[in-house]
């Protein structure tokens, strides 16, 4: 496949709140690349309909999506009205968790290529290719409707996180820095392991600070949060805590003068078998935070055991106790819906949530969603009984519990239904 010169080389990376932590990384990869400096680059929120008719009065013009499954729909409307609007005169590129799940159902859709696997390397190396009017296919992760195979993400080169910026600090792009990439544990609901893999990878102390230092002196910086599927497993290989390793991270990014530490809280979290006094009480002489997310999800054992989530119950019930001892509000995780649950496990998740109300922690609550990716994608949706929903409703009225568990509903039927 040719495609024509993009003249004016023209970049709109559609920004969405769900979506807006992997604009500001992959950006900021394309910003510090020198190759791609006469990239006009725009990240709407709205509709870019007018930033498109602008850019095609000079040429070709890219807009990229990165695809979260949950947002299919809204994404397959505005990519037909593009091509009915604007034909060929716009390349449309995805990348994300849906593009390296269903490489296939984007390409369907109307996308012209799709970046499977992490996009720091592969996205702005098709941007490259697109500059210079040559077909970006022979780009590792790359696809197009001409592809004969789709590769899996973890057959892809594995980036190293220090080689690319965090943010897009120049655009004032911004978002947490994402100090931990990859977890060992093969939670059956997660598409972590798919996307990411096993491998467990982490951003260096002294990258974090130089763009910590560099945010404050040049975009006036007061708080950073930190993202990581484990708060705690910080400098190993995910599976213990390294503590020299994580106070090192925490002591020096304090010493960033005027800078407040977010971490452990949304967007981040915990495992409950991680959680000791001495942990937390060194946390909290550095973070801000003074809630701490914890991924319970059930309050059955064989619900937990089932999927793979590889701690108890008891373990998250002590982990929510320590942090409620060491000065920390807990937010506690829970999913209803899981396939395999019965009545009596839903029981049990309910009475841990009334147990967890009585302790002041506060609790997130969830249904079980198929993402594509993850070992559970064929399962079927969860669905709430009437007599959960409702009381579910009145622990939110109590102000016990947050949650979009009646939208989770309706989007794990719409993932259910796509498969």
């Amino acid at each position: 496949m040719r495609v024509r010169s993009l003249g004016v080389h023209s970049l709109i990376f559609r920004a969405h709140t769900s979506s807006r932590y992997s604009v500001a990384a992959l950006l900021g990869s394309v910003e510090v690349d020198s190759r791609l400096q006469s990239l006009n680059i725009h990240a709407p929120i709205d509709s870019p309909d007018s930033l498109i008719r602008q850019g095609i009065g000079h040429g070709n013009v890219v807009v990229a999506h990165s695809v979260m499954s949950t947002q299919t729909n809204r994404i397959t409307h505005e990519v037909r009205h593009i091509k009915k609007e604007f034909d060929n005169r716009v390349i449309l590129v995805a990348g994300g968790p849906h593009a390296s799940a269903r490489p296939s159902e984007l390409i369907e859709m109307g996308f012209d290529y799709v970046v499977i696997g992490e996009g720091e390397s592969s996205f702005r190396e098709l941007l490259y290719q697109l500059l210079n009017d040559s077909d970006p296919i022979s780009v590792p992760g790359v696809v197009s409707k001409d592809s004969d195979t789709f590769p899996l993400p973890k057959s892809l080169p594995r980036i190293t996180l220090d080689d690319y910026p965090p943010f897009a600090l120049g655009m004032n792009i911004v978002g947490p820095i994402e100090v931990t990439r990859g977890c060992p544990y093969g939670c059956k609901f997660c598409a972590t392991p798919f996307l990411t893999g096993g491998v467990v990878r982490h951003r260096s102390v002294d990258s974090v600070v130089h763009w910590l230092r560099k945010a404050v002196n040049e975009r006036g910086f007061r708080r950073t949060w930190f993202l990581s599927p484990n708060a705690l497993c910080y400098g190993g290989r995910g599976r213990r805590v390294v503590m020299d390793q994580l106070t090192l991270l925490l002591k020096e990014t304090k010493s960033v003068e005027g800078l407040d530490l977010f971490f452990g809280s949304f967007p981040s979290e915990v495992r409950p078998e991680f959680v000791t006094s001495e942990i937390l009480e060194m946390f909290r002489q550095y973070v801000s935070n003074r809630t701490l997310q914890i991924g319970l999800q059930s309050g059955s054992d064989s619900v937990l055991e089932n999927a793979n989530r590889h701690h108890t119950v008891q373990e998250g019930l002590d982990a929510i106790d320590i942090a409620i001892d060491t000065g920390f509000i807990p937010h506690v995780d829970m999913i209803f819906g899981l396939p395999g649950e019965t009545e009596k496990d839903v029981e049990a998740s309910l009475q841990i949530c009334e147990d967890l109300a009585s302790m002041k922690a506060n609790i997130h609550g969830h249904v079980f969603m198929p993402l594509p990716g993850s070992e559970w994608e064929s399962m079927p949706a969860g669905q709430l009984s009437d007599r959960t929903r409702q009381i579910l409703g009145e622990f939110s009225r109590k102000k016990i519990m947050t949650g979009s568990w009646s939208h989770q509903e309706s989007l794990g039927k719409n993932l259910e239904g796509n498969q």
